[in-house]
C-alpha cells in the first residue's frame, strides 16, 4: 500500500511540475523559444555530425544567416519590425513600378554567450577605433541626431571602425541588441559612402541582454579598398560635375536626378545592390542602390539627402530631400521606366500616401510638406533615342569576378584551356581559375573567397556545383581550417546570402588531388 502512495505521491509531483512549466512558458514565452533554439541546434549538430561521418574525404561546412532574436530590453527608439497592416493594405501600387524595390533590412545575427566568456572578451577584445572627437551635422545626418547618447556612441564607434577596416571591436559602452541595432542602422542610413560595409552585422551577448562584441560584414570592394574607393568618388563626380553652371540646389537635384537614373539600369540580381556602389561604378542596381546614389552626390553638392526605408509593395527605399521652402519626397528607382518620368519627384507626404509607407527609425525624418519645386517638370512623351543608349551602358566588372565559360574538360578533371568542371552536369557554374604561380591556380585563401562568391552571386539554383583549381596541399589545408572555425561564412557565404536575398547556405567541398601537386576543389552549394 506504502508503495503505491509513493507512486502515486511521484506522479502527482510530476504533473505539478508540468503544470508549472506550462504556466511559466505561457508568462514567459521567451523561455519556450530559447528551449525550442536550443533542441533545434542540438539536432542540427547530430545531423551536421552525422554527415561528416558517413562521407569520408569529404569537407562539410554549414552556416545560416537570420534575423536575430533581441533579447528583452529597454531602448529608445527601437527600429520597429512590426507592419502596420492596415496603412499598408490600403496602398495602391501602380502596375508600371509594381516589383521595383528590392531594399533589404538590417539584419543583426546574434549569439548568445555566457557571462565568463563576455568577461573573457571584454580583458582580451580591443574597442578598435572609439570615434570619440567625431561629429556630426544634423542637418546632413539627421539619424545621428535621433538616436540617444549610448546609441550615439556606439554610432561613432562603428563609423571610425568602418574606416579603420577594423571589423570585430568590443562595444566603447553598455549596450543592448536592440540599441545596437538603432546605431548601426543610423551609422549605414546615414553614410552611403560606407559602401563597403554590408547592411548585416554579428554580435555576441550575454543572458543579461549587454553586447559583448561585434562584427561587421564588408563585401568584396574592402579586398582593395583604395582603389574601390577611387572607382567610387570618380564616378559620382562625374555625375556630379554635371551641374556646373548651374546654382539653385533645385537645378542641381534636378541634375543629378536626371543623370543617375540614365546611367543606371534596375537589376534585381546585380551585386552589392545595397550599397551606392552597385549603382555608381556598376550601373545597375536596386532601389537601395538608386537612393543610396543619389544620398551621396547630392550630400558632396551639400544639399542635404535622406535615406528612407518603408514598404511600397515590397520592402522599398527612397530619398528625401531638403530645398529652400521644405522637404520633399524623391524615389528615383520609380522615375527610372521607359520613358524615365517625374511621376515621384519632389513629393509630399500626402503625394506619396497611397504608395509609400516609412518604417523603422525612418518615422522620425521630417515630414514632407514643400510645394514651391513640386510639379515643375514635365513628363517626357517617349524617350530619346540618345537615352537608350546611356540606358543599355556596359556594367563595369568587379575584378574579382571570374568568366563564365563552356565546359571542356574531361569527367577526370583535365583540362586544356585552363577550366574546370564539377562531375555533376545540373546547376553547373564553370568558372576560369586565375591567380597563382602559374597564373591558372589559386594561391591564397583571400582570392578563394572570392572566387566562391563570384561562382555563387550570378547563379538563381537551389543548388550550385562548380570547381576551382588551388595550388596545393597547404593551401588545401588553410581553407579546410577556415570552414572547420566558421571563418568561410564570414569570408563569402554572409555576403552571398545578404547579396541574394537568402536564409541559408550548406557547402559541400571535396578536395581531389592532381597530378602537378593541384588540388581540384568540387563544391556543392545547397540553398535555402
Amino acid at each position: 500500500m506504502r508503495i503505491v502512495e509513493k507512486v502515486l505521491y511521484g506522479f502527482g509531483g510530476l504533473l505539478a511540475l508540468m503544470l508549472f512549466f506550462v504556466a511559466l512558458c505561457h508568462y514567459n514565452p521567451g523561455i519556450a523559444v530559447k528551449l525550442g533554439a536550443i533542441l533545434k541546434v542540438d539536432a542540427a549538430n547530430e545531423t551536421l555530425k552525422s554527415d561528416g561521418e558517413t562521407n569520408a574525404g569529404m569537407l562539410v561546412a554549414s552556416t545560416t544567416v537570420t534575423v536575430g532574436e533581441l533579447p528583452a530590453a529597454e531602448n529608445t527608439r527601437a527600429v520597429e519590425d512590426d507592419k502596420d497592416t492596415t496603412e499598408e493594405e490600403k496602398l495602391h501600387i501602380p502596375q508600371k513600378v509594381a516589383g521595383l524595390s528590392g531594399y533589404i533590412p538590417v539584419k543583426a545575427t546574434g549569439t548568445e554567450i555566457t557571462q565568463a566568456k563576455a568577461d573573457e572578451i571584454a580583458a582580451e577584445l580591443s574597442k578598435g577605433e572609439t570615434g570619440e572627437k567625431l561629429t556630426f551635422d544634423a542637418l546632413m545626418y539627421p539619424y545621428y541626431d535621433m538616436i540617444d547618447d549610448t546609441q550615439k556612441a556606439i554610432y561613432k564607434q562603428i563609423y571610425a571602425n568602418a574606416n579603420a577596416e577594423n571589423k570585430h571591436f568590443a562595444p566603447v559602452q553598455d549596450i543592448t541588441a536592440n540599441d545596437l541595432k538603432n546605431a548601426f542602422t543610423s551609422v549605414v542610413n546615414d553614410h552611403p559612402e560606407l559602401f563597403w560595409v554590408d547592411t548585416a552585422y554579428k554580435y555576441k551577448y550575454t543572458p543579461k541582454g549587454s553586447v559583448a562584441d561585434i562584427t561587421l560584414v564588408f563585401n568584396v570592394t574592402a579586398n582593395d579598398l583604395e582603389a574601390s574607393k577611387s572607382e567610387f568618388e570618380a564616378a559620382a563626380r562625374l555625375i556630379a560635375d554635371e551641374t556646373y553652371g548651374n546654382y539653385t540646389d533645385y537645378d542641381k537635384e534636378k541634375i543629378v536626378h536626371d543623370t543617375l537614373i540614365g546611367k543606371v539600369k534596375y537589376d534585381a540580381n546585380a551585386p552589392m545592390n545595397q550599397s551606392a556602389y552597385s549603382a555608381l561604378v556598376y550601373g545597375r542596381t536596386v532601389c537601395a542602390g538608386y537612393a543610396r546614389a543619389l544620398q551621396y552626390v547630392l550630400q558632396q553638392l551639400d544639399i542635404p539627402c535622406y535615406y528612407v526605408t518603408g514598404y511600397a509593395g515590397q520592402n522599398h527605399a527612397w530619398n528625401i530631400v531638403k530645398l529652400d521652402d521644405g522637404y520633399y519626397n524623391v524615389d528615383s528607382t520609380w522615375n527610372d521606366t521607359t520613358p524615365n518620368t517625374y511621376d515621384y519627384f519632389n513629393c509630399s507626404d500626402d503625394d506619396f500616401a497611397s504608395d509609400h509607407v516609412r518604417r523603422d527609425l525612418s518615422i522620425y525624418l521630417p515630414p514632407c510638406n514643400g510645394n514651391k519645386f513640386s510639379g515643375l517638370e514635365v513628363n517626357p512623351s517617349k524617350k530619346p533615342p540618345t537615352d537608350t543608349t546611356v540606358q543599355e551602358k556596359p556594367t563595369k566588372p568587379s575584378t574579382s569576378t571570374p568568366t563564365t565559360t563552356t565546359p571542356t574538360t574531361t569527367p577526370s578533371g583535365n583540362n586544356t584551356n585552363n577550366q574546370t568542371t564539377a562531375t555533376n552536369t545540373e546547376s553547373i557554374t564553370v568558372i576560369t581559375v586565375r591567380g597563382g604561380g602559374d597564373e591558372n591556380y589559386i594561391d591564397n585563401i583571400g582570392d578563394y573567397f572570392n572566387e566562391c562568391f563570384a561562382a555563387m552571386i550570378d547563379n538563381d539554383n537551389s543548388t550550385i556545383n562548380f570547381d576551382l583549381v588551388i595550388t596545393d596541399k597547404k593551401l588545401w589545408n588553410t581553407i579546410y581550417k577556415a570552414y572547420d572555425k566558421g571563418d568561410c561564412q564570414e569570408g563569402y557565404i554572409d555576403r552571398y546570402l545578404v547579396e541574394k536575398h537568402k536564409n541559408a547556405c550548406s557547402m559541400y567541398v571535396e578536395a581531389v588531388p592532381r597530378t602537378d601537386g593541384s588540388y581540384l576543389l568540387r563544391h556543392r552549394a545547397i540553398i535555402s
